[in-house]
């Protein structure tokens, strides 16, 4: 097993990490030598944690069955999970109530909506009637297909009352971004709640307390680990204030220009496992 500086001189305690077009390669998947680089990171003693937008369900399964892997964090870091028991840690979530308003407001401008609860995405049948036009397909689309739960309607959360709901996430048409930015204008005039973007074609609605800064800095406080000490990776808006948690912020080059210009270290693109190879480089040369 290859050993790190960083494990000797005890410089990087921790790696948190963005998944889709981060980690994840251009199918969604981790590559084959994501996973070794990662089994090598966790054998070594270094806390790693993913840190995504998608609810518990879609976390990768691979990730999901590494016991030296503690917490996941899900929905933008609305909760955070530990992974070997399925105990919800850390939660800020919205009520159904409140979604419901939410998504009758955006209605007339846009049907396609998911809601996370409880670790599953319920979504609009909306979503798969215009998939064509939203350019879902390939692996995505399988993806959704097998883990989400399809509701005709917004209705089904007076079916609910009492749930809580960790995001709302819309999906937009990539070729009409004035649509996302109309979207924008609308929901921002709204109280008690946060939006962020993970995707040129999503928009998400979070708590206001939810974001993936405020839930590294948690698993920091649980590691007695300061910034210094920690590495995160990502590639857009709603990987900011992660990065900006920690010292070692690493933006992919597929990463958005806001994400580029603040962050410290560059790596190589999720096609070619740059998230991955340069949390090794970080660890060598710790």
């Amino acid at each position: 097993m290859k050993k790190y500086k960083g494990e000797l001189m005890n410089s990087i305690r921790l790696i948190v990490t963005d998944l889709d077009f981060t980690l994840l390669n251009e199918h969604f998947e981790l590559s084959e030598s994501t996973k070794e680089i990662l089994s090598r990171i966790l054998e070594s003693g270094v806390e790693f944690v993913p840190c995504s937008s998608r609810p518990l369900s879609e976390i990768p399964q691979w990730l999901r069955q590494q016991k030296k892997i503690h917490w996941i964090v899900t929905a933008n870091g609305g909760l955070i999970v530990d992974n070997q028991t399925g105990e919800t840690l850390v939660s800020n979530t919205l009520p159904a109530s409140k979604a419901k308003a939410l998504l009758t407001l955006a209605e007339p401008m846009n049907p396609h909506w998911s809601c996370l609860i409880e670790g599953h995405l319920h979504s609009h049948l909306a979503i798969l009637d215009d998939r064509k036009a939203l350019k879902i397909a390939g692996s995505y689309l399988e993806n959704i297909l097998k883990n989400r739960i399809w509701e005709s309607g917004k209705d089904f959360l007076d079916t609910l009352p009492d749930a809580q709901i960790a995001k709302i996430h819309f999906i937009t048409s990539r070729d009409f971004p004035e649509k996302k930015q109309a979207l924008i204008d609308l929901l921002s005039q709204e109280k008690g709640i946060s939006l962020t973007s993970s995707h040129p074609s999503n928009l998400e609605i979070l708590h206001p307390l939810a974001n993936k800064g405020d839930a590294v800095r948690w698993v920091m406080q649980q590691l007695n680990c300061t910034p210094e000490e920690a590495v995160a990776c990502g590639d857009n808006a709603n990987d900011l204030p992660m990065l900006q948690a920690v010292y070692h912020s690493v933006a992919v080059a597929n990463a958005t220009d806001e994400v580029l210009a603040m962050a410290r270290h560059h790596a190589l693109s999720h096609r070619e496992d740059g998230a991955a190879k340069m949390m090794e480089q970080l660890l060598g040369q710790a």
